[in-house]
């Protein structure tokens, strides 16, 4: 495949033509080059060269859409790659799957057009950040002082007691600041095994950092479909 667009390349895998057609005309009129293959088993090698993106389902199919992940993630090419599971889910079971093998984000079908181009940039974003050099040291947030070394919070000079947790999701809003992350990435990100737990999990600790964190708080933003985000 060869890359033309600015924006990116983009391989979406599905069979559904009517979602295919959508993705590729909204797309492409974004900026983005679009590919588009019915089936897993159609995919060679060469589709994947230079792809930054792969949003796909195929979850009834031979490959499935999560073997299909899983074997991409395994390769160097593959770990630069995002990927976007998209799918009607039939239980948080098929969530869980596409996480586990590697897909970057999920919405669930039928989905907003202007909710999947959001996720689309949040997860190109972060691809390009991670290609980018290591992020300071030390970062200020207002009057807030993030010292990623020593994983110590102070603001106004006085230290700001957070819990392991706490800290974790603090340090994660801010690598990905200015940008929606999605409650799933947060919970896949800082709850790997998922044991005990749920993504409501995140909106507890998340409203605990914020009480911490007093005025400087209402810097941790969320919108419905989006997830959370630090503006700074």
């Amino acid at each position: 495949m060869q890359s033309q667009a600015t924006l990116g390349n983009i391989l979406v895998i599905d069979d559904d033509t009517a979602i295919t057609d959508l993705l590729q005309l909204n797309l492409r009129s974004e900026g983005y080059n679009v590919f588009v293959k019915a089936r897993t088993a159609d995919v060679t090698p060469a589709d994947l060269r230079d792809i930054h993106l792969l949003i796909i389902d195929a979850a009834r199919q031979t490959p499935s859409g999560f073997s299909f992940i899983s074997e991409l993630k395994s390769t160097p090419a593959g770990l630069r790659t995002g990927v976007i599971f998209f799918s009607e889910y039939e239980s948080e079971r098929t969530l869980i799957e596409a996480l586990d093998a590697g897909a970057d984000d999920s919405i669930c079908k039928p989905f907003s057009l202007r909710e999947m181009l959001a996720r689309i940039r949040a997860v190109m974003r972060r691809r390009c950040r991670a290609a980018a050099p290591a992020p300071e040291s030390v970062v200020m947030v207002g009057d807030m002082r993030v010292d990623f070394n020593r994983k110590a919070v102070t603001i106004d000079n006085e230290f700001v007691n957070l819990s392991n947790t706490e800290y974790a999701i603090l340090e994660l809003l801010i690598h990905n600041a200015n940008t929606y992350t999605s409650r799933i990435e947060i919970f896949r990100r800082i709850w790997p095994d998922g044991t005990g737990a749920n993504e409501r999990i995140v909106d507890t600790n998340i409203s605990r950092l914020r009480r911490k964190l007093g005025d400087l708080g209402s810097c941790i933003v969320n919108r419905s479909g989006l997830g959370y985000m630090i503006a700074v």
